[in-house]
């Protein structure tokens, strides 16, 4: 059986700031261990799909961001939070992409290398391209007002397309696994 999972989104819901000028500004905010840490107890994965742009405009490389993402995943597991990816687009925002959210390619692949049930699955981000891409997989969005979604104007726009807005993630984890009594199955 096909597994679900709970999609996160990176920059402005796990790490801030959302537009970092290296890898080094990247910081953990706050609770965000224990939140990933409750899914992955529950025994649903947690893929993470970002757009690094920083990539492409070469603030970074694509191995550098690899490389500080492993660190970040044994981090984060050192708390009990399992995340799996990353799954990259390493585009401009303007650029056109098959990898770019909402398109849904990133999620695709990652359901594809773990056995996700997309139709069963979450998305947790603070874009309504976020909650977007869930919407057009089959699956629920929830909007965590953290980074871009701390403006009401990122909220209204993604209202339509996300169920739930959460105050931070913990409050998002809260609302998946009350809807995921079978998250184990």
């Amino acid at each position: 059986m096909r597994r679900r999972a709970v999609f996160l989104d990176l920059n402005g819901t796990l790490v801030l700031p959302i537009k970092p000028q290296s890898l080094s500004e990247l910081t953990l905010i706050d609770n965000v261990g224990q939140a990933i840490a409750r899914l992955s107890q529950a025994g649903l994965l947690c893929p993470v799909v970002t757009i690094q742009s920083g990539i492409n405009k070469g603030v970074f490389s694509l191995e550098d961001f690899q490389q500080w993402f492993k660190d970040f995943a044994r981090d984060l597991r050192n708390c009990g939070a399992e995340i799996l990816g990353p799954y990259v687009c390493p585009h401009r925002f303007r650029e056109p992409c098959q990898c770019k959210k909402p398109s849904t390619f990133l999620y695709e692949q990652a359901a594809k290398d773990h056995g996700i049930d997309l139709q069963r699955s979450f998305v947790i981000g603070d874009s309504m391209e976020d909650v977007r891409a869930a919407r057009q997989f089959g699956g629920q969005g929830c909007l965590v007002r953290t980074g871009w979604a701390e403006n009401p104007a990122v909220v209204e726009r993604a209202t339509p397309y996300g169920p739930f807005v959460a105050e931070s993630l913990g409050s998002a984890v809260d609302w998946i696994l009350s809807r995921s009594c079978d998250a184990v199955e």
